[in-house]
């Protein structure tokens, strides 16, 4: 019975495990295709990968929602499962031809991993160029639309500088009187036309001038005057400052001079002579004003007053109210006149002394030697040379005499060595009231003395221009701190002296002597 038994459940443990063979032989090729299809899914492109995704989601949604039969379940799930492998299939195939397209272009081959990064940042990037779009061209269009807009209003309705810009540019093609042109610099305000004054309803006084030129320096008190009385009532007057020396177009010895005569108008800076050569020619005069407005010949630009030197001021106002009253300013309440005095010259026995230029460029022009004495003219220029001078008694008027070393140039006299006891100077018989000289400071910008004699013997205090000072000597002499004129002898009553001026610096240049007859004048 014990084998019996013995061989009963050993035939029964032999079926249980064949069973269990057999059971577990049917399963193997369903795990076998479920892990080829998850090593087929692992290496798919970005759309593929989100598919696989998406389907894995709806397939567990399925099999927890599903109630039927076991048999169904497996049949919608093979379906399913063959409907996404051939759409990752196809999805494989167009990525693959998409790669060999970009190989055979030349583009960058990626690798999938890198392919899934870069893509979810492309697609945030191209939603996010399509969501900026339209707010670019709207921004971008807005500048347009206002330039548009302005542009429309400029041309409906110019501004006030475009009208008188017109206006000008027809008064100028009908003037009759040259425009300013060629200018270097404006001091005391903008640039501006005589064409574009005259179209404000203005007039225009041009005044040529030069600081260190003493008859300009003689009208500048009526220049002001004229300039604070009538600029309300349309009168603009334009000081061309023309040089007459080379220092002279420093801008910044103009303004000193424009500061120390209190010049308040318009400044321009000719230091080329385009605007002087455009209304005096090749041969003009310091100083001469041209008072420009419409003329009774129907020019709406000409001149209706041209005065040559000093002197006819009254004239000169009478001309002024005329201009101004002829386009339309009422001067019934503006008094005529200035309250500045009109210098006269009294009785004068002689002539003046005319001015004397110092350089070898005035003094050997086409009309042959005109200041110096003889040995100056057989020196020549650029040479120092040691002069003698002659006995006074033997000087004659409107020429200057050297003794010691000096050298010439274009402009000037220098003294041409240093001197322990003023030893070297000029000398020269003078004609009249003032007396005047052109100077300039040392190359170093050192100041240095210059000494002034009259007849032999120091200035007095009555006979002392404005410059003159004294040492502890009570020798006269003056200061040279600037480039500029200095009044050296301002007499009482016309005469004819002996003027002497000496130095012992070598930097003692001289440019030229100027004179005045004029009672109380410079």
């Amino acid at each position: 019975m014990t084998s019996l038994r013995t061989l009963a459940v050993g035939a029964l443990l032999v079926f249980f495990s064949a069973l269990a063979f057999a059971c577990a032989s049917e399963d193997d090729p369903e795990q076998q295709a479920a892990a080829q299809a998850v090593e087929q899914d692992q290496p798919a492109e970005p759309g593929q990968q989100q598919t696989v995704e998406i389907r894995s989601r709806d397939t567990d949604q399925q099999e927890r929602s599903s109630t039927g039969g076991s048999v169904e379940q497996q049949q919608e799930a093979e379906q399913a499962q063959a409907a996404a492998d051939t759409t990752s299939s196809d999805q494989q195939h167009e990525q693959q031809q998409g790669r060999q397209q970009g190989q055979q272009q030349g583009e960058p081959q990626s690798s999938a991993g890198q392919a899934q990064a870069d893509a979810p940042e492309q697609q945030a990037e191209a939603q996010s160029v399509q969501q900026e779009q339209p707010e670019q061209s709207q921004s971008e269009a807005q500048p347009e639309a206002e330039q548009e807009q302005e542009q429309t209003a400029q041309s409906a309705d110019p501004p006030q500088r475009d009208q008188l810009t017109l206006r000008a540019e027809e008064i100028r093609a009908q003037a009759t009187a040259p425009e300013l042109t060629g200018l270097n610099g404006w001091l005391n305000g903008e640039e501006t036309l005589i064409a574009l004054e005259l179209a404000k309803g203005n007039v225009v006084l041009i005044d040529f001038w030069t600081y260190t030129c003493i008859n300009c320096v003689r009208t500048l008190p009526f220049l002001t005057s004229w300039d604070q009385k009538y600029r309300d009532h349309g009168l603009v007057i334009i000081g061309v400052h023309t040089p007459e020396f080379a220092f002279e177009e420093r801008v910044e010895n103009v303004r000193t001079a424009i500061a120390e005569h209190d010049i308040e108008y318009l400044v321009a800076i000719d230091n080329d002579y385009q605007t002087w050569r455009a209304l005096q020619g090749r041969r003009g005069w310091w100083p001469r004003k041209f008072l420009i407005g419409p003329t009774p010949d129907g020019s709406p630009m000409g001149v209706r007053y041209d005065h040559i030197g000093e002197g006819d001021y009254e004239e000169t106002e009478v001309a002024i109210r005329a201009a101004l009253e002829a386009v339309g300013k009422d001067l019934s309440d503006v008094p005529f006149g200035v309250d500045v005095a009109v210098p006269t010259r009294g009785a004068t026995p002689g002539r003046q002394t005319r001015e004397l230029y110092a350089g070898w460029s005035r003094n050997n022009g086409g009309g042959g030697p005109y200041a110096g004495q003889e040995a100056y003219f057989l020196a020549g220029p650029g040479i120092p040379t040691f002069y003698t001078d002659i006995p006074s008694a033997q000087r004659q008027h409107n020429l200057w005499y050297l003794q010691g070393v000096w050298e010439t140039d274009r402009e000037s006299i220098v003294h041409a060595r240093e001197t322990n006891d003023l030893e070297d100077y000029i000398a020269l018989l003078v004609r009249g009231r003032t007396a005047n000289v052109v100077l300039t400071v040392a190359e170093d910008g050192e100041p240095f003395n210059v000494y002034v004699e009259l007849d032999g013997n120091w200035l007095q205090r009555d006979e002392a221009g404005s410059h003159i000072q004294w040492d502890d000597e009570g020798r006269s002499y003056i200061r040279v701190t600037e480039n500029d004129l200095y009044r050296l002898v301002f007499l009482p009553e016309w005469s004819e002296h002996e003027l002497k001026l000496s130095s012992n610096s070598d930097q003692f240049r001289i440019f030229a002597f100027t004179f005045g007859s004029y009672v109380g004048g410079e």
